[in-house]
């Protein structure tokens, strides 16, 4: 049998899907649940954009992108963003990923060292805390409250602040 890296006994798993399975099972009994698991949308692919996949394999666009992902999109992000958030962004500095897990990872896995501290939101994306674990630092929740509308507060954060937190996760629409 393989000797796995010691830091491996450090990787918690997410009930995600657990809770997925479950929240499928009431829907088919009938119950209104409205889901927030895994992000998987309540509707089909639109038309267009199926249209957009068929065309672009057609085309033969069915190799690797770029790394960082393709210039022009980036070009549209970045337009987007400084026009809406007022803050100017240039392709350059935006990266796209196939999903928001390799982000998280490499950031933490890029910024956390052993002891550091990690703020996130909770209720929040399991995987601040256990990729946080995973890395050797602490992860410290700051909560997410209904009687406070769902919004960050600030006071409350800055509590939680010590000299070994290296990385605060903000997570809003």
């Amino acid at each position: 049998m393989a000797d796995f890296a010691e830091r491996l006994s450090r990787l918690g798993t997410e009930n995600a899907f657990v809770v997925l399975g479950k929240v499928k099972k009431l829907q088919a009994e009938g119950v209104d649940i409205l889901s927030f698991g895994v992000g998987e949308p309540e509707f089909d692919t639109p038309e267009n954009i199926k249209q957009a996949g068929i065309k672009a394999i057609q085309d033969n666009q069915t190799h690797y992108a770029p790394s960082a992902g393709i210039f022009e999109f980036r070009e549209s992000i970045a337009k987007y963003i400084s026009k809406t958030r007022n803050v100017p962004v240039h392709a350059d500095n935006i990266v796209v990923m196939p999903g928001g897990k390799p982000v998280i990872f490499l950031t933490m896995l890029t910024l956390l060292n052993e002891g550091d501290e990690v703020i996130y939101p909770n209720p929040g994306y399991p995987i601040y805390e256990s990729v946080a674990e995973f890395v050797g630092a602490k992860a410290v929740p700051y909560a997410i409250l209904e009687s406070k509308g769902f919004s960050m507060d600030v006071d409350e954060i800055e509590k939680l602040i010590t000299p070994k937190t290296k990385l605060l996760v903000i997570n809003s629409p």
